[in-house]
């Protein structure tokens, strides 16, 4: 069966699926601590509580009532999430090509030649792996 498809993200979901992904059962003092880190406007808790709710109302994250103060956790585990944004990106930027995609990192620039060459073992490794399934 179909993974159910996963709601986009506005930027600032992404970066609060990030913090939760690296820490997590976290409050929302903790969330807003994150949040604001290195910012010269910060994000107020209100602004922050909407955002959470957002999250949670797209089934991105849940969160535990247990506790005087709430904590948050994703619903969605981080390999999911980002495949599922990716893929998003990968259909409204390039017409769902991942040749398009990966052509316009490349073309860019900002790819190392350090990068480039892992990007190449890893085709060539993962090439090998489909032919040996066939």
């Amino acid at each position: 069966m179909a993974k159910k498809s996963l709601p986009p993200l506005s930027a600032a979901e992404q970066a609060l699926m990030d913090i939760l992904w690296k820490k997590h059962p976290s409050s929302v003092l903790e969330l807003l601590e994150a949040v604001n880190q290195g910012r010269s406007e910060p994000v107020t808790r209100n602004t922050l509580q909407t955002q959470l709710t957002r999250l949670e109302a797209k089934g991105w994250i849940s969160r535990d009532d247990s506790s005087r103060s709430h904590a948050y956790e994703p619903a969605v585990p981080e390999q999911r999430g980002r495949t599922s944004v990716l893929a998003d990106l990968k259909q409204r930027f390039f017409g769902g090509s991942n040749l398009a995609l990966v052509r316009c990192l490349v073309e860019s620039g900002d790819i190392s030649e350090e990068e480039l060459a892992e990007l190449r073992r890893y085709v060539r490794n993962s090439t090998g792996k489909k032919g040996e399934e066939s």
